[in-house]
């Protein structure tokens, strides 16, 4: 049986209704693509988009996150966290100055925990938009987790997710509900969505990279890159973002 693919209609109806929502921007490809979906669905005056500067490796995603809010006219945050890279730096490759070696697509392949992750980020970062939801009486944060990665991580589940609810649900005077629309989409099925919402030019304000290069142009070679590569060449689209390696987009979309 073919699987079931979500169109627009579906995914604005899926959305509840708020006066108010958050969205953890990171300035990659889910995040930015759900803002997107905020926006169309909110209206830019009620979306708050929050960025966090960890000491990544890519911290260029934060510039696409600034570009992606003011093409949309979102409000728009970035919050230093520099503490997390200062401890994630000796384990994670995705920390600038880390010498942990960048993997490829087929070094992470089934591995349960690859050294592009960041020890409990995203509990750290959901906890502080929370605590920013609350300070601003907004009752709803979105995050762009997925699962589909073909690395994946413990901290983009919707168990996850609910996980962390069930925490936020102890708050005795204000509740604050994340939300994951993306939590079992694919990134094909994003671009899909990005299509239907004409914004397909918009993506040139994001990031997937891990490694991207003093002139901000991706690698083309780490794992994000060959899925994100994989999953435009799929959705029949060019990526319009900038790579440092030739992509042999013709071929892939056998035009």
């Amino acid at each position: 049986m073919p699987k079931h693919i979500m169109h627009l209609p579906e995914a604005m109806d899926k959305l509840p209704e708020a006066e108010k929502v958050l969205v953890v921007l990171s300035g990659g490809l889910d995040s930015g693509i759900l803002t997107m979906l905020l926006n169309k669905k909110y209206g830019s005056e009620n979306v708050v988009a929050l960025s966090y500067n960890y000491g990544q490796k890519q911290n260029v995603e934060l510039e696409k996150a600034r570009a992606l809010c003011k093409e949309l006219k979102i409000a728009h945050t970035v919050l230093d966290l520099n503490i997390l890279g200062d401890i994630a730096k000796p384990i994670s490759t995705n920390i600038r100055g880390s010498d942990v070696q960048m993997p490829t697509i087929k070094d992470v392949l089934g591995d349960p925990q690859p050294p592009t992750y960041v020890p409990f980020r995203n509990l750290i970062l959901l906890s502080l938009t929370m605590a920013q939801a609350e300070a601003s009486r907004a009752s709803i944060v979105f995050t762009g987790l997925q699962v589909h990665d073909e690395y994946g991580y413990w901290d983009t589940t919707q168990k996850f997710v609910d996980s962390v609810n069930a925490i936020a649900e102890q708050n005795r005077t204000h509740k604050v509900k994340i939300m994951a629309p993306f939590s079992h989409l694919s990134k094909y099925e994003e671009l899909l969505l990005c299509k239907e919402m004409d914004h397909t030019d918009l993506l040139i304000n994001t990031l997937t990279c891990y490694d991207p290069n003093v002139k901000g142009e991706s690698c083309g070679k780490c794992p994000s890159c060959a899925e994100r590569i994989q999953n435009f060449a799929k959705a029949g689209l060019k990526d319009p973002i900038p790579y440092s390696v030739e992509i042999p987009w013709d071929d892939l979309l056998d035009v």
